[in-house]
């Protein structure tokens, strides 16, 4: 726990720092365009294998308190500003035994084996990155977070997964974001230890440009050595009717061949998606279109927990095995409009038809539902602490049925 309990500590320094001697720093735009937060971030998981084999794990069941604390500082003055990124994160252990270990929330001791290795009591991690500015571009260097359509780190676990190498965006032209990246290396959700991953270099390169103020167009590409190629191409489009009205539509294609050693199978898949969604008052609906061809399913993990920007990737599954079809309905309402700003209430339901899994003759089916209620203190010395509970029943004709229940707080405290 050491390097994360530094890190934070450091993190805190910084922050009581910037703010006893604002006088003097505000003058130094390294201070005073700096964000600190710490969020303190507490988890329960619990995913049941209702069918599971005698010889299977049947229950995932852990609890676990993690802090995260990260530092964004400003640039120095001059022609190229120098900044840096930090991040310091600790989790530990409340619940947990051998039989109900492997949630992601925590590490498991020896090689996660259930009923005989068990869940660690602690762990810590920390991550830095350098960065410069030249005008409207950015250039990191080091361990970091990164979100686009062919690489993002995921964070739906206890701790952040982080990514290490050259990262670059540029602002030159208004309307218009270019990425580039190479990546040598990843740090688990929970890992510390960057030999938990399997990435050995990637290399993306994409843009997204404004077309108009309701109108977003992305088109990216990356390669992951020995495992695949991706290229994807991304359409937003928003309207406001009236001041209560609004709707929206968004497009998503992915096309994804194996390269190298093929680690990550034989594929050769092009994946569709469309979004429409439409919005009154504290009402909002949803209406999905999912579609995989070719070989293989759409796969990700070793480029990013979160490259997936589809919308039938959901709680528990994905939706993007080999040949599938898939559509959702999902109704999402605000309780603002019965005077209980913060509340808010999700139900979606997602099914998946035409899968094509080997050992099966026949086209195989699955289907998942979730229902999600959170909260977040609108005022007060606990505002923006958020609660959320997250239910899901995933059914399917080829594998085990779960049932998959997820309890989070948040807190941020911002300095």
């Amino acid at each position: 726990m050491r390097a994360a309990y530094f890190l934070g500590g450091a993190v805190v320094c910084l922050a009581v720092a910037q703010s006893g001697y604002a006088n003097d720093l505000n003058e130094l735009s390294f201070f005073k365009d700096s964000k600190t937060q710490i969020l303190n971030r507490n988890f329960y998981f619990n995913r049941d294998y209702r069918n599971a084999a005698s010889t299977s794990q049947s229950k995932r069941d852990e609890w676990a308190q993690g802090l995260i604390a990260t530092f964004n500082s400003g640039f120095t003055p001059g022609v190229i500003g120098v900044g840096v990124d930090a991040i310091g994160m600790a989790g530990l252990k409340l619940d947990s035994s051998p039989d109900r270990i492997n949630s992601g929330l925590l590490p498991s001791s020896g090689r996660g084996q259930v009923g005989i290795d068990h869940a660690q009591n602690e762990y810590s991690k920390a991550a830095g990155a350098l960065k410069f500015k030249y005008s409207n571009t950015v250039l990191k260097y080091g361990e970091q977070q990164v979100n686009t359509p062919v690489f993002a780190t995921g964070d739906n676990r206890l701790l952040p997964e982080t990514v290490e190498g050259l990262y670059i965006s540029s602002k030159e032209i208004s309307g218009l974001n270019i990425e580039a990246a190479h990546f040598t290396s990843m740090t688990l959700k929970e890992r510390t230890s960057r030999a938990a991953s399997n990435l050995k270099e990637a290399d993306l390169v994409g843009a997204t440009y404004s077309l108009t103020k309701s109108l977003t167009a992305g088109l990216y590409a990356s390669s992951v050595k020995d495992y695949w190629d991706k290229k994807y191409v991304g359409l937003s489009w928003t309207r406001a009717i009236d001041e209560s009205q609004a709707v929206a539509m968004d497009f998503r294609f992915y096309d994804q061949k194996s390269i190298g050693e093929e680690l990550g199978g034989d594929l050769d898949n092009k994946s569709f998606s469309l979004r429409g969604s439409y919005a009154i008052g504290a009402h909002k609906f949803t209406l999905a279109s999912q579609r995989i061809q070719g070989k293989g399913g759409y796969t990700f993990y070793v480029d990013g927990g979160s490259t997936n920007y589809m919308p039938n990737f959901i709680q528990y599954a994905e939706f993007t095995r080999e040949d599938e079809r898939s559509w959702q309905a999902r109704y999402d309402y605000s309780f603002v409009g019965l005077g209980v700003p913060g509340l808010d209430f999700m139900v979606r339901y997602v099914r998946g038809d035409n899968i094509k899994i080997a050992g099966y003759d026949d086209a195989q089916k699955e289907w998942e539902r979730n229902i999600e209620l959170g909260y977040t203190v609108q005022s007060g010395p606990l505002k923006n602490l958020n609660f959320r509970l997250k239910h899901a029943n995933y059914r399917n004709s080829f594998n085990s049925d779960l049932d998959d229940v997820r309890f989070i707080t948040q807190y941020p405290i911002n300095f």
